[in-house]
């Protein structure tokens, strides 16, 4: 569970899958589909210069999402599953260039 910060920080429930994070209200809510997605290969990822429990993630041009986690740990957790969904996704992109699969 992260907080998204709309008018206020607001609980939600995260899920990243395939490169792509979406959030709910709750888990129990999940059947009424997601609130919204990010696609993670168009998304930059950004720590909080002064908050070490929060991190931005950005669409350049478009779109900014202010997420803060209950704890430093919680946090690295989700940046290195971010940025591991974010690279794989780079490194699938740029093979398929180059021809190989």
């Amino acid at each position: 569970m992260l907080l998204l910060l709309f008018s206020g920080w607001q609980p939600r429930w995260f899920l990243l899958c395939g490169g792509i994070l979406s959030y709910y209200d709750s888990p129990e809510d999940a059947w009424k589909g997601c609130k919204g997605s990010i696609q993670m290969a168009v998304c930059e990822i950004q720590v909080h210069s002064v908050d070490n429990t929060r991190m931005d993630l950005i669409i350049p041009g478009e779109q900014y999402f202010y997420l803060k986690a209950r704890s430093v740990a919680e946090r690295q957790r989700w940046l290195v599953a971010l940025g591991s969904a974010k690279a794989c996704l780079t490194d699938s992109r740029t093979q398929k260039e180059k021809g190989k699969y």
